[in-house]
């Protein structure tokens, strides 16, 4: 055992001890040669201790390198020292790599560098965990390891919990953030709930001092996890004991924080939020009269922003306006730019709310001024561009107006969805007022597309699905995670609820065995294959690269006008090492393939919606380079192909069969190993999905009209079409129907369909919905079909069909019907087919041709009206025309009889 003098109060150091004299000794007989040591330590923050008196042991001068959380090599990030040889090298960091697993199988497969080429000591501490993982997957590198034990007694144990949770309260009041997730926090947190299990495990009594402390702690741990309702146990009890004591009167303003913090989460989390901010105010405001009694306007300025964030969600605009003046002046003194920032903030919004428009402008603008001063905090940048916008529509200045708002559009999402969606609301109505209805409708897909990304929609029509993200909470800022938990990707819940997260897994199954070199994802228009792969798939893998000691990098390639520059820039994208430039070639690609698969990398090459590859080289010789690159690829060891495409497309992979790189799939692309074919939803998950995306974006349906809309959906086949469920049930949540009586007014699944497209059609603005409605129209044949046409061919239709005195053809110009149809495809209803001379548009589903046909009538009708009308102004022209000739010859007649 080691003993300890504790010569400060933060830190806890040890006497000189045989363990440490034992490393001293091994590293100065080890000097010129390569020796492995493995210095068994629990405890982080001991480590540094036992550095400091290790060097007054020893003359050997010891750098220690600090492993990044993403290190892929460790023989390569000691490598880095050289040419000049280190007399020792010390490791630090391998309990906190986001993929050790890996990291120490590829260490085992290359052990044999290190002894070749380090010609010195290397020490790498480790805990109990990273030595089991090295016996389990590095067995053969540790088999060459002197392992040293370091441990500490229990009452040296019990010095260090207190210690360490009287330094996490020390670091809540006085370090200059209100975030619980700093990296000194991290690590002190994990050391105390160490020692604290350690204690637990030899049943030694635990006094409520330290008990109130370890609760703090794991009050901490549980709310950085989400684990909201847990976290609140855990202070509440912590706060019951410092109640109770007054010189820790000071720790209890810590607790009610944290407490109010929760309470603000919860109503983050939930409908109805009210109740649950009114105790967030509660809890804040006690928190900040303790510091005011207690005459710490330091602590005050740090701790009362988030009273503002509250009171600012209830509306209560004059208090709100009190605080910020008081704020303002504390933060001026002891705060930060950020802070002061944010007192700006809440000025101005309480002026807007009392029609101040210059006055919100002013403060908006101050706001601005201060935050550019700290250029991470970038969520409440997009807030104060918002604020400004806002004035400025209110003073008439709308080009300024869109302006703020387009950077704050620019600076994304990931902090703050919600903020994110009220900043593109506004610019889309700033849109439609202008006119710029292809603008305004992209603004809306963003809308639908962040809101079913962060779970605050259920159903997102007939745009592409997105991997799920976590919404970090509004209020507090993290600025050190283990892994960017709050802001990973995770699989959509359309792939977990739908049983295509089986798909998934089938395909993770191919991708980890050899004799899958490549996959074929086929299907029918609409079944959601691109959804699959991108919010199913890629997730899945990134996912498994965490969780095991895989490191498979996806490589996503979506566009085809020049596919080796869009491959070249999809693996920039993953691959920083390479080099992003326009004139690769496809031998240099599979260059870097190779040199990558040498690091241990699995390279998966995606390419979805296959078939536009196919329509934009649409001869076998200008397909030919891209498939031999393919049989290329396939013969790298590392390296695996994704090809997703539609069904009626299948038959151009024959083209492969003759390539002679193909040979290692026996040129068979259309077999069983090679094939994955996805098909519509069985009715049992299209219910699944239904309830589960229903619940979690709070938009609950009745159980009955769930039954019911998937009968409807599923009469004709037996089974349910993605794209179909996803615009039926998307119209449900635009019109809040959630009962089957509801349901029942409406009638069908068709009045649904026809209402989504007559919203498509009303975002092509008032003055283009004639020309959209008969657009459609057009897309259709009587067979109920949908035949691909032409620009050039749906202009001349339109014409021939469309011709009466108040709409002229010159009047039908190229701007507009240029407008309707990027709406169209935009919103997923039409298809943009790339063909030579000139593109050419489809609907995207036969269903839909059938349903035009049958559902409106009334473009039928105007087109019929429209076409008698045009006789009948033809019949009137020619009788006009005959008057006419009649009258001019009565006028020469009159003439020659006059004369």
């Amino acid at each position: 055992m080691m003993s300890f003098q504790n010569k400060k109060t933060d830190a806890i150091y040890p006497e000189i001890s045989p363990s440490l004299e034992e490393l001293a000794w091994t590293l100065s007989a080890s000097q010129g040669e390569f020796r492995l040591i493995l210095a068994h330590c629990n405890y982080i923050l001991l480590r540094s201790v036992l550095y400091k008196h290790l060097q007054k042991l020893t003359d050997i001068k010891i750098p220690i390198l600090n492993l990044k959380k993403t290190e892929t090599s460790l023989y390569q990030k000691i490598e880095a020292l050289q040419p000049k040889q280190p007399d020792a090298v010390m490791v630090w960091g391998l309990e906190t790599h986001l993929n050790i697993d890996q990291l120490l199988t590829t260490t085992n497969l290359i052990r044999e560098e290190f002894r070749k080429n380090f010609n010195f000591p290397i020490v790498l501490w480790v805990n109990d965990e990273i030595l089991a993982k090295m016996m389990r997957l590095s067995s053969d590198f540790e088999s060459w390891a002197t392992t040293i034990e370091f441990t500490i007694s229990t009452s040296e144990l019990i010095k260090q919990l207190k210690c360490d949770t009287d330094a996490i309260f020390e670091f809540a009041l006085f370090s200059d953030t209100y975030s619980i997730g700093w990296q000194i926090g991290y690590i002190r947190r994990r050391e105390i709930i160490r020692y604290y299990y350690d204690l637990k495990l030899i049943k030694y009594p635990v006094e409520p001092i330290i008990q109130a402390g370890v609760d703090f702690v794991r009050g901490q741990e549980a709310y950085l996890k989400n684990h909201i309702d847990t976290a609140l146990d855990y202070f509440q009890r912590s706060l019951i004991f410092w109640n109770q004591e007054e010189l820790f009167e000071m720790r209890a303003g810590v607790l009610l924080f944290h407490i109010g913090l929760c309470y603000y989460q919860k109503a983050e989390q939930k409908t109805v939020s009210r109740q649950y901010l009114e105790q967030a105010r509660y809890f804040f405001d006690k928190c900040i009269s303790i510091f005011t009694e207690a005459n710490y306007p330091n602590l005050v300025a740090k701790y009362i922003n988030p009273l503002g964030e509250t009171l600012r969600r209830l509306e209560a605009w004059d208090e709100l306006q009190n605080l910020a003046l008081t704020a303002l002046n504390l933060q001026k003194l002891y705060g930060n730019s950020t802070r002061v920032a944010r007192a700006y903030g809440f000025l101005a919004e309480a002026a807007l709310s009392k029609r101040l428009w210059n006055q919100a402008k002013q403060h908006a603008y101050q706001a601005l001024h201060y935050i550019i001063k700290d250029p991470v905090a970038q969520q409440h940048q997009g807030l104060y561009l918002l604020l400004l916008a806002q004035t400025e529509l209110k003073l008439g200045r709308t080009p300024r107006a869109v302006n703020h708002l387009q950077k704050a559009r620019f600076l994304g999402h990931k902090d703050n969805p919600q903020q994110f969606i009220q900043i593109l609301q506004l610019l889309r109505t700033v849109y439609l007022k202008q006119n710029l209805y292809l603008e305004a409708f992209r603004v809306k897909l963003e809308i639908r597309s962040t809101e079913q990304q962060y779970g605050f929609r259920a159903f997102i029509g007939a745009g592409k699905i997105q991997p799920q993200r976590k919404p970090q909470s509004s209020l507090t800022q993290i600025i050190d995670r283990v892994n960017d938990s709050s802001i990973e990707e995770t699989l959509a819940p359309e792939i977990t609820a739908s049983g295509r997260e089986q798909d998934v897994k089938h395909l993770l199954e191919r991708l980890m065995r050899p004799d899958h070199k490549l996959i074929v994802i086929h299907g029918y228009s609409g079944v959601g294959k691109t959804s699959l792969v991108q919010a199913g798939l890629i997730p899945a893998i990134k996912q498994t690269n965490i969780n095991t000691r895989n490191n498979i990098i996806p490589v996503f390639v979506r566009y085809y006008d020049n596919w080796i520059n869009e491959l070249n820039k999809a693996l920039f994208s993953v691959l920083p090492a390479t080099q992003e430039h326009n004139k690769f070639t496809s031998d240099e690609i599979l260059q870097t393939l190779r040199e990558s698969c040498t690091y241990n990398f699995k390279i998966i090459l995606i390419f979805d919606q296959f078939e536009e590859f196919l329509f934009k080289y649409n001869t076998y010789q200008r397909r030919r380079e891209f498939f031999s690159f393919l049989g290329a690829c396939l013969n790298i060891l590392g390296v695996k192909v994704i090809l997703s495409l539609r069904k009626e497309y299948l038959h151009y992979l024959l083209e492969c069969i003759q390539i002679p790189s193909m040979n290692i799939i026996n040129h068979d692309l259309l077999s069983k190993n090679v094939l994955y074919e996805l098909g519509n939803f069985s009715i049992n998950d299209a219910e699944t999905l239904i309830e589960r995306l229903s619940k979690r974006s709070k938009h609950y349906l009745e159980q009955d009209l769930i039954k019911r809309l998937v009968h409807d959906l599923s009469i004709k086949f037996g089974e349910v079409r993605p794209i179909e469920l996803q615009i039926v049930c998307a119209q449900l949540e635009t019109e809040n129907i959630t009962t089957s009586a509801q349901y029942k007014q409406i009638g069908t699944k068709q009045e649904l369909i026809k209402r989504y497209l007559q919203e498509v059609v009303k975002d092509c603005g008032d003055e283009n919905q004639k020309v959209a409605e008969i657009l459609l129209y057009l897309l259709t044949d009587e067979k109920g079909i949908r035949p691909a046409k032409t620009r050039t061919e749906l202009k001349q239709d339109f014409i021939l069909r469309i011709t009466d005195t108040n709409w002229k053809p010159t009047l039908i110009n190229d701007k507009q019907l240029d407008l309707v149809l990027q709406i169209f495809v935009t919103a997923g209803i039409v298809v943009l087919i790339p063909t030579n001379p000139e593109d050419r548009y489809q609907l995207v589903h036969d269903y839909l041709a059938t349903f035009i046909q049958k559902q409106q009538p009334k473009v039928n009708d105007l087109i019929i009206k429209l076409q008698q009308l045009q006789t009948k102004i033809k019949f009137y022209n020619c009788i006009l025309f005959i008057l006419l000739i009649i009258i001019v010859l009565l006028i020469v007649l009159l003439i020659k009889v006059w004369l």
